[in-house]
């Protein structure tokens, strides 16, 4: 785990644990795949998302001049409207950052962090980038939010350091978020997602982990994210829905690739996590409620630690990739800054 230079802190309220009783499923062995295709469902249908965000910093000491110490190890900004960006340089003015959208801008204010292990992404994000939605009206690009912003509050807990790459309802480019990770250093990005459309029907969750092609790390993050979501999820008496090649796999693009954007674009280790399909009702009724947020914010956060403080390789590898053509993600001409 990377050391802080300054830490950032922020404080999620607890969600609602729940107990759940488990069915014995055996997660050793590895699963078999065969060539799929999925697609993302998208809505323009937005909801407001209340955020509440605590702030604290801590210093590392230092022997040098401490001032000029300090302006070296600022690598990112939280705004003081809780908006995370990269710090490209100090100005007379303030930080030169880069913006969610992907332009550069002059902020005055914020709480200044340097290096962080942990990057998780909530996908989707804004008002043209909903995400896919569910028969109930969920949201994917809330759901994922609620998901991240648990993690990140039990990772906290656990002397983790970690950040979102958004804290609210907008959008941000996948170049913007990618280069966050990169700037910090980080150990690890990890994205949320929730699945559509839905597949056929499966006795255990459809979870699927998009990991980099060429990467042995990105493979063992998968492969723990995979393994420790899938035993927590199995958990739950749903009807699930599941490809055929579900498990942890690559997507390349028909140039060879990593199809994903947050997979292709980074340094730092990454993976991209579709949790279940929400686009599956029973699945999506679940996902509504505290104990699914509570069930899979804790997977997730064993996963992440287990990959930063152990040699456990995971399961649930799938031997061939998946190829396949996503939709670009949003764009700068259309992508909106939040206020910073």
């Amino acid at each position: 785990m990377r050391s802080l230079s300054l830490v950032l802190l922020v404080l999620i309220g607890a969600c609602t644990t729940t107990a759940i009783e488990g069915n014995g499923l055996d997660l050793s062995s590895t699963v078999p795949g065969t060539s799929s295709t999925t697609t993302t469902t998208t809505s323009t249908t937005s909801t407001t998302l209340a955020t509440t965000t605590t702030l604290a910093t801590t210093t590392t000491p230092v022997t040098t001049d401490p001032i000029s110490t300090i302006r070296e190890s600022v690598k990112a900004l939280v705004t003081e409207t809780g908006v995370v960006v990269a710090v490209l340089e100090e100005t007379a003015d303030g930080y030169l950052v880069t913006t969610p959208c992907g332009n550069e801008a002059v902020v005055s204010g914020g709480t200044p962090i340097g290096e962080v292990s942990v990057v998780i992404d909530a996908g989707h994000g804004g008002e043209v980038d909903t995400g896919a939605v569910g028969a109930n009206g969920l949201m994917e690009k809330h759901l994922n939010l609620s998901v991240a912003q648990a993690v990140e509050a039990k990772l906290i807990v656990r002397g983790v350091s970690v950040i979102l790459t958004r804290t609210g309802d907008y959008a941000s480019t996948l170049t913007a978020r990618t280069a966050l990770a990169d700037r910090l250093d980080a150990d690890l990005l990890l994205s949320i997602h929730h699945n559509a459309p839905t597949q056929g029907t499966s006795n255990r969750p459809g979870t699927e982990v998009f990991i980099q092609h060429d990467s042995t790390d990105s493979k063992r993050l998968g492969g723990l994210v995979w393994t420790h979501v899938v035993q927590a999820l199995s958990q739950f008496d749903v009807h699930w829905s599941a490809a055929t090649d579900s498990g942890v796999l690559s997507v390349l693009s028909a140039r060879g690739n990593d199809a994903y954007g947050i997979n292709r674009n980074p340094q730092t280790v990454s993976a991209l996590v579709e949790l279940g399909y929400i686009s599956n009702p029973p699945e999506a009724q679940l996902f509504a409620t505290d104990a699914y947020v509570d069930t899979a914010s804790e997977a997730v956060a064993d996963a992440v630690q287990a990959y930063l403080g152990t040699d456990a390789p995971g399961a649930g590898f799938v031997p061939e990739p998946r190829v396949f053509n996503p939709q670009p993600g949003i764009g700068g001409a259309i992508c909106e800054d939040p206020p910073l």
